[in-house]
């Protein structure tokens, strides 16, 4: 039943409902005054019209009861029906495929489908009102959504692209509304149908694809720039007629013009005739299905030689195209000319080098520090006396064949040729291999890459043997003339010092054989005392060239055993202590004083040492000078430090210091001494296990330390 049954049905039910109360009225107006009056016949024609009525309206109840009983059919019909499209309408809404929201007009969220739940990240929030625009971003909102809105309500529909939304899990993305005005037959505010389609990856695909049009175009153009540097240019071989066509830059490289058709004639006829023939039976290949690469040997057009690079492979017709076209094979030329003939000087220059190589004996390197791999050509191979399989470093290369601390050189002189740019130049020896005993020099060079790292280190070596063996038959032929000129030196020193207590001893005696001849002999004290001094001291002289004699022949006694430098100090300081009150030389004696300093050493020889030391620090001291001795212990040894407020060293004589029968210039100073002191106590130490040093500036004094192995304590 539509609006308009309903509508003439409640109009028949009024006109009832008048029609009872107008007959009640007429029946209460006429019939009631006539029988007050008596008047029987006019009540009774009043109550039969009211009969009458009555029935009419009886039958009139009737029918319109049968219509309620139709209308109440198919109002639950109606209400059926609405249910069933309302089930299915909320069966769609909660199914659709698209984020999909119920919304008012103030933007209020009334209902939203799973899609919309996982897409927006809508959250249980119970009765709590949820706004759109809380949704979308709020310019968006405020600038395109509200109009929309009113758009839809007035056209029945809208959509916006590229809107920013906020999704209330935190999430943002880009994509469209679309907005629907849903039909009502209600007063009531209006709703509206809005379905939110994400266009993140669209969008990013659509980015993508842009990117990736703009890198092809710059592909594209760096291709053709490549081409044009490479001079490479292209070239196509159509069969069955095999007509051959070149492409432009094919044409630049043969000086070909661009009037002159291009043919397979016309480039065999750029060739030599060996080229010719190599050419066209890889063009036969390449029809029969295998590509080539070969160079061959042309011309330009004008006559210019060239050396080309001919590339090509067949492209055979796909499924549908016409077989009687053939196959087309397709192929590039470069011009190499520049790469042969740079090829043909390196030959050349390789050519040389090697004669060069092979005549002077040099192996050649190469470390390819950022791959880990190490070159050595044969010539090298055999200098390191290696075999097998090479490792990825020079260093670990080399370090099997020499000693630790020659390994420990070439890491080092490695290092600084990285690091510090410096050239790299070592010598060492082979300890082991094929080659051992054998010298080798080493030297190269790093190169670097454009943040300064170095990626490749490159060098030669040569067997040094000889000039080593020459340096040092060198080095001891100067060494033996140093040491005979220092020999003859010192014998006319000692001729001197020895001739001149036997002078004093032998006028002395001559003196007392006249005084005994002449019958007057008397004993003089002094003269008895000058003859012994005398003696004494050519007696120190004469132990001072048996120490040496000894010390070169190898065979000086030395007893180590427990010694307390204490009781060595307390021996040997009351000994100078006289010639250093004649000098005016003061004694800071911090070794007596201290603990116990406990080594292993030879009590004679050590003794010998500290009196060289001492008397040295007071005979070469300035005059009201210092003298301090002392001693401490470092880790396992133990040192014996004598310093003096002297003249002090320069370096060159600091480096002949400890050579015998030198003095370093102090023969015409006066001092007593034979240049022989320091040399035997440097070797009286060595034997007894230990070192002597000595540092020293022009002015400044000199520091002596003697460091002797520490004995434990007792």
């Amino acid at each position: 039943m539509n609006v308009h049954g309903l509508k003439q049905r409640v109009q028949a039910r009024d006109r009832l409902a008048l029609v009872v109360e107008t007959s009640a009225t007429e029946l209460q107006q006429k019939a009631l005054p006539a029988l007050r009056k008596g008047d029987v016949e006019t009540a009774e024609q009043v109550l039969q019209r009211h009969e009458l009525e009555v029935q009419s309206l009886v039958e009139n109840l009737r029918i319109y009861q049968a219509e309620l009983y139709a209308q109440a059919d198919e109002l639950a019909a109606s209400q059926s029906r609405i249910e069933d499209a309302l089930s299915r309408f909320s069966s769609l809404f909660a199914n659709m495929p698209v984020a999909t929201l119920l919304v008012n007009f103030n933007g209020e969220v009334r209902e939203h489908n799973q899609k919309a739940d996982t897409l927006l990240g809508l959250r249980r929030r119970g009765d709590a009102v949820r706004f759109m625009h809380r949704l979308v971003h709020s310019q968006d909102y405020q600038t395109r959504v509200r109009p929309a809105f009113h758009e839809a309500l007035a056209c029945g529909a809208s959509a916006l692209d590229s809107v920013s939304f906020h999704s209330e899990d935190g999430r943002v993305f880009v994509g469209e509304l679309h907005i629907a005005t849903l039909p009502s037959s209600e007063p009531g505010p209006v709703q509206f149908a809005c379905a939110v389609i994400d266009r993140t990856e669209q969008l990013q695909t659509l980015q993508t694809l842009k990117e990736t049009a703009e890198a092809l175009r710059c592909s594209q153009t760096f291709l053709a720039d490549t081409v044009r540097l490479a001079r490479v240019g292209g070239w196509t071989l159509q069969g069955p007629y095999r007509q051959l066509s070149w492409s432009s830059e094919a044409r630049a490289i043969f000086e070909w013009d661009s009037s002159v058709p291009s043919s397979l004639a016309a480039t065999l006829a750029l060739c030599t005739p060996a080229s010719q023939q190599a050419l066209m039976s890889a063009l036969a290949q390449a029809e029969a299905g295998t590509p080539f690469e070969l160079e061959l040997d042309m011309h330009t057009y004008t006559g210019r030689r060239l050396r080309v690079l001919a590339a090509g492979h067949a492209e055979t017709p796909a499924g549908g195209a016409n077989p009687e076209a053939g196959s087309r094979v397709l192929g590039v030329f470069q011009d190499i000319t520049s790469q042969h003939l740079a090829r043909e000087q390196i030959g050349d220059l390789t050519e040389r080098l090697n004669v060069a190589n092979d005549a002077g004996g040099i192996g050649v390197w190469d470390w390819n520090l950022a791959q880990g791999q190490l070159f050595l050509d044969q010539r090298m191979t055999q200098l390191l006396g290696l075999d097998g399989p090479l490792p990825g470093s020079l260093q670990r290369a080399i370090a099997s064949r020499v000693s630790e601390a020659d390994a420990e050189k070439l890491a080092a002189a490695l290092q600084r040729c990285r690091a510090e740019h410096d050239g790299l130049s070592i010598e060492f020896q082979l300890t082991s291999g094929p080659c051992q005993g054998r010298w080798l020099h080493l030297t190269g060079r790093a190169h670097y890459d454009g943040s300064a790292q170095a990626v490749r280190l490159v060098g030669c070596a040569w067997d040094c043997s000889t000039e080593k063996e020459a340096a040092r038959l060198l080095s001891a032929k100067e060494s033996a003339e140093q040491a005979s000129q220092a020999k003859s030196a010192f014998l006319s020193r000692m001729s001197h010092e020895l001739r001149t207590p036997l002078n004093a001893i032998l006028g002395f005696s001559q003196l007392m054989r006249m005084e005994a001849e002449n019958g007057d002999l008397v004993v003089k004290p002094h003269r008895v005392t000058l003859i012994e001094t005398a003696a004494r001291h050519l007696l120190d002289l004469i132990n001072e060239v048996l120490d040496v004699s000894r010390i070169e022949s190898g065979q000086p006694e030395i007893r180590l055993r427990t010694l307390d430098l204490r009781a060595i100090g307390r021996e040997c300081v009351p000994l100078v202590q006289g010639l250093a009150e004649a000098r005016h030389v003061s004694i800071a004696d911090h070794l007596c004083e201290g603990p116990p300093q406990l080594v292993l050493g030879d009590a004679l020889r050590l003794k010998q040492v500290m009196i060289n030391l001492l008397s040295n620090a007071i005979k070469y001291n300035r005059p009201d000078g210092r003298l301090e001795i002392s001693a401490h212990p470092v880790a396992d040894r133990v040192e014996l430090v004598v310093s003096d407020t002297g003249g002090g060293m320069a370096e060159a004589q600091l480096a002949n210091l400890f050579q015998p029968f030198n003095r370093l210039g102090a023969e015409s100073s006066g001092v007593e001494g034979t240049g022989m002191g320091l040399f035997v106590s440097k070797r009286f130490v060595e034997l007894m296990g230990g070192t002597i040093t000595a540092t020293s500036r022009p002015g400044a004094g000199t520091v002596f330390v003697v460091s002797l192995g520490a004995a434990p304590l007792q």
